[in-house]
This record gives structure tokens, sequence and C-alpha cells, in this order.
């Protein structure tokens, strides 16, 4: 989604943005659920994280189609996928939904939850800084890269199997290092991009 320039960052409430929150509201009952842990609540966990996920698409579709997108609007998808993402995957790590992948990956689960959860924590604290500085400074936020795009998909596909339990334990592994390598090339593509949130 592009973050245009504006010289005011407004809260739009508008169908768009409407389908973002939801996705934040169905992140709570996901958690709540993995918290409980029986495998009935394990498994709709995993259902409402697949619709939770498909309102990432749906969002940014509609605010092209009805011409609303806005910065806030971009702003607030991204933070909504990272507070979808990190908390759902942390809770499945205390579930065990991974267990079935040791043997296959190197330091399970953490060699793709690490890196993950680290660049989600870099994403936050660029929006962070950036509505910071733009205080004194307007400026545009860049926009993610076709990599840093595709990321988002490469973290939450191994999540989503891993929570539901399906395909095969090699696929699940498979997919996590492709986490792992997507997380390096969109750090390398992203911080190459928009390294002027941070330092300038």
């Amino acid at each position: 989604m592009t973050i245009t320039a504006e010289p005011q960052i407004k809260i739009k409430l508008n169908v768009p943005n409407i389908i973002t929150t939801s996705r934040i509201v169905m992140t709570g009952v996901i958690v709540t659920l993995l918290a409980l842990g029986s495998e009935t609540q394990i498994l709709a966990a995993g259902i409402l994280l697949i619709i939770a996920a498909l309102t990432d698409f749906l969002d940014g579709n509609l605010a092209r189609r009805m011409k609303q997108e806005s910065r806030f609007g971009s702003l607030y998808d991204m933070i909504a996928d990272q507070i979808l993402f990190m908390p759902t995957l942390v809770l499945a790590i205390v579930a065990g939904c991974f267990a079935r992948a040791d043997g296959l990956v190197f330091w399970n689960p953490y060699l793709y939850a690490v890196p993950a959860l680290l660049g989600g924590v870099v994403a936050m604290a660029g929006i962070v800084i950036y509505l910071i500085k733009r205080r004194k400074k307007d400026f545009e936020f860049p926009t993610p890269t076709k990599i840093a795009k595709l990321n988002y998909w490469f973290w939450l596909v191994p999540l989503i199997l891993a929570i539901l339990n399906i395909g095969p334990d090699i696929l699940l592994a498979i997919l996590m290092y492709m986490a792992l390598v997507s997380t390096i090339l969109t750090f390398y593509s992203y911080l190459k991009k928009g390294s002027y949130v941070f330092t300038d």
C-alpha cells in the first residue's frame, strides 16, 4: 500500500480501516484460544488466523478501489499486521504447535521465530520513529519493497500450518527455512530503501 505525503496524519473511519480494526479484534480472540490450548480451541485459532490474514488483502484492495488510501490507513495496516503476527507466533510456540518440526529445523522454532519477531519489532520501531520525526519535518514513510510484501506471507504460512497441524512435517520445515531467507532479504532491501527513517 502506497503511503502518500499528507500535511497531517488524520484518523479516518472508513470501510478499509474498519476491516483493519477487525483484524486487531480477531487477534485478541486468536491469542485467547491459543492460550486456552485445547485441540479444538487451537484449531479454531488457526481458522480465525486465516480469516484475519485475508483481511490484509481486503482492506488494501478496498482502499484503492474506493479511493480511500491515506497515510493513516497505510500505517494502521502495517501496525495491525504486526499485532496479528507477533503475539500469535509467541502463543503458538508456547502451545507447542511447532514441535513436529523438531529434528528438521535447527534450533526449532527459534531459527524462524526470532528473525521474524525481530523484523516485526523493527517495523514497529520504524513507524514510531517516523511519527516522532515528522512532527518537525514532513516526509514520506518508505513503501514496502516487493520482497517485504511477500515476506509477511512467508511468516504467516508456516504459522498457519503449524497451528492447524496440516501438511507434512518436512513442508513446515522447508517453509520455516524459506521464511528465514525471506526475512534476511527483506531486512536488506527495506532498510536499504528506508534507512533514512532511522538515520536522518
